[in-house]
């Protein structure tokens, strides 16, 4: 071999642009006479066939997107999981502000509380967020490969309320949304055109819900929380057409109650309530409480992009898992799933930490016992490079 041909291959390997980290690009967008801000976050390697699914992170009262790129980790779970981040910064106005009404300026988005917040005697412009979002979404389509049907919206406080907004006047954008602490707004309900699932998670610590009911902590154990919560429960349920029958998980930690019989057959609409034991006013991240949202929603959304995407497995391809619950051992059983190649078993509690990893398996037939895991309820993961499917098991 020539020593001119050995020059090229060094200089090729030495100066070839290969992407092995996140790409952050900071955006700017004028609309209506204000420039809009915002992060976005391409994961590292080659586009995913189909586009990547996209993750919207909505900030709270005060803050912005760089404080949520910086803390919520979001941009962590999409490098993992290869799905395109977004940070957001919504625009400062003139509220009374939470506990003593005290009028200051700090960032909030148009949501029901803004309105219901907003310095008295005093005009300002208020900006359309919807139109904002509707914007951000159609440039990032325009500069990355985008699965339009994977587009999904995270939000805390404030920010929860925006992702309430999002399920009832853009569900034609959004295939699912999750927050945490907040509800959706009295000046935002509106029957949504079609529905989507809703998960909203709330701390029985959290000292706005303790404001508002008077009472600290919020009722855990019992159901007497769904009384506090009742004008909520029943105002999303008009709004996204479900009946007031649930289904409901509990946990030493944690309780679900989960409100999915469509008032109309045929709706696929969802709304999963969690009540979190000990939580104040904080978008959990693994690090300022024992377990991450991110990895839960992330769940959740992948669930709902698995049910309504071919190329992940569908019910005709999935796996069986039997018996479920069981007392000692239970089988996971790949066998109608002749594509699935080989693959990882995972294994979370309901606080989002892993029990249980297993690597490249080829067995049709996966035994997991109790002895593995323990007792209580669990989310399974079964995954390859070309299928998935996520499912909740429980060990007696």
């Amino acid at each position: 071999m020539s020593s001119k041909y050995l020059f090229f291959i060094c200089f090729y390997f030495i100066f070839k642009p290969f992407n092995f980290s996140q790409i952050r690009t900071d955006f700017t967008l004028k609309l209506d006479g204000a420039d809009r801000e915002y992060i976005v976050v391409k994961p590292s390697g080659i586009d995913p066939p189909g586009g990547y699914p996209v993750v919207f992170m909505f900030h709270g009262t005060s803050g912005n997107g760089e404080q949520f790129y910086n803390t919520s980790k979001w941009k962590e779970k999409g490098e993992i999981e290869k799905f395109i981040t977004v940070f957001p910064s919504s625009l400062r106005y003139c509220i009374l502000n939470f506990p003593d009404n005290n009028p200051v300026f700090l960032t909030r988005w148009n949501t029901g509380d803004l309105q219901a917040d907003k310095c008295p005697n005093l005009q300002q412009d208020f900006k359309d967020d919807i139109r904002f979002v509707r914007q951000m979404v159609d440039t990032i389509k325009q500069k990355y490969s985008v699965n339009s049907k994977k587009i999904f919206a995270a939000g805390f406080s404030n920010g929860c309320s925006m992702i309430h907004k999002l399920a009832v006047e853009a569900p034609d954008v959004f295939s699912a949304v999750a927050g945490v602490a907040s509800i959706l707004q009295p000046l935002d309900s509106m029957k949504a055109s079609k529905s989507i699932p809703i998960w909203n998670v709330i701390g029985t610590e959290d000292e706005r819900f303790e404001y508002v009911f008077g009472i600290s902590p919020l009722p855990f154990g019992g159901d007497s929380v769904l009384l506090y919560l009742n004008s909520y429960i029943s105002r999303l349920q008009v709004c996204e057409g479900l009946t007031n029958s649930y289904s409901k998980v509990s946990t030493p930690n944690a309780v679900s109650y989960t409100y999915d019989t469509p008032v109309i057959p045929g709706n696929p609409g969802k709304f999963i309530l969690t009540l979190v034991k000990g939580m104040d006013h904080i978008y959990p991240n693994g690090v300022n409480f024992p377990f991450a949202a991110t990895d839960f929603f992330w769940e959740f959304f992948n669930q709902v992009s698995t049910s309504e995407t071919k190329n992940l497995i569908s019910a005709s391809d999935d796996c069986k898992i039997y018996p479920n619950p069981s007392n000692d051992q239970m089988i996971i059983d790949v066998s109608s799933m002749p594509d699935i190649g080989r693959y990882d078993i995972l294994v979370y509690n309901l606080l989002s930490q892993q029990v249980l990893v297993s690597r490249n398996n080829s067995e049709k037939q996966y035994i997991l016992s109790k002895e593995m895991t323990g007792s209580g309820l669990f989310i399974l993961q079964v995954k390859s490079n070309l299928k998935q499917m996520t499912r909740r098991i429980k060990f007696e």
